[in-house]
């Protein structure tokens, strides 16, 4: 859960990555402070270089473009390199509130293919990230629970316990978030299964501002279970460049 909080997150993905310094109050409860850093993704178009380190093989290099279009955020990613991968591109369509949509396009199909169910819990590029890890959370789609206290690379934060509502169509059982209620940016996430053991845990290395703007520039996700790792970096970054609208759309993905 929360997710790029974006690859856009970065990433995280995808915006997981990003965000903006609005203080959050002392009385918050949790829900409030989670949905609170969640608004708080940067709304400007960017657009980025991503450096995608998965368990095995070479890295991608993956080129991101996001931005909100009337309400709803849209992100684009193409993978670069490596060549044996160039023509992989995805759009990403968040909807406030609501599920968001994922489509996909390979070089060797002719049509952009819609993602959804078991799709979404599969590895991105053969990382440690699952498709769903890439996407903003519906906030009120979980239950939340402030479960103590820490410090992360010198930021206090605060963890809270987010659990499913409707667990069943869910991958993980519960997920324990850490947030810098100072800046509002999520730090740390700690998935678990259904069964209450360790599944994955996804933690930042490096923050820094950008045009401003509080960007993740190197993330990492762990798989517990076999102890493997990806790392994603953000390579480059530009906000508020001019992004056309006509990249949001999967007729685009064919071209």
């Amino acid at each position: 859960m929360l997710k790029t909080m974006k690859l856009a997150a970065a990433v995280a993905v995808l915006p997981t990555f990003l965000c903006l310094a609005m203080p959050a109050r002392a009385d918050d409860d949790a829900g409030t402070l989670v949905k609170k850093a969640v608004d708080n993704l940067p709304k400007v178009p960017l657009e980025a270089t991503l450096k995608l380190t998965p368990p095995q093989g070479e890295a991608r290099e993956v080129a991101l473009s996001s931005k909100m279009i009337e309400g709803k955020r849209a992100s684009y990613l193409e993978v670069m390199q490596p060549e044996a991968l160039q023509g992989i591109r995805f759009l990403f369509l968040e909807r406030p509130g609501a599920e968001s949509e994922q489509y996909m396009k390979i070089a060797a199909a002719p049509k952009a293919v819609k993602v959804s169910g078991q799709i979404r819990k599969n590895p991105f590029l053969e990382s440690t990230f699952y498709v769903s890890d890439l996407v903003e959370p519906i906030v009120d789609d979980y239950t939340y629970e402030f479960v103590g206290e820490g410090g992360i690379g010198g930021r206090a934060v605060k963890q809270i316990k987010a659990t499913p509502k409707h667990p069943d169509g869910e991958i993980y059982g519960s997920t324990i978030i850490s947030i810098d209620p100072a800046d509002l940016i999520v730090l740390k996430r700690e998935f678990y299964d259904k069964d209450g053991k360790p599944f994955k845990e996804w933690s930042v290395d490096v923050v820094e501002e950008v045009d401003g703007i509080l960007t993740i520039r190197d993330q990492r996700m762990k798989n517990l279970r076999d102890g493997t790792e990806s790392r994603l970096e953000t390579v480059d970054i530009k906000y508020n460049g001019d992004v056309p609208d006509m990249i949001f759309s999967p007729n685009y993905l064919r071209r």
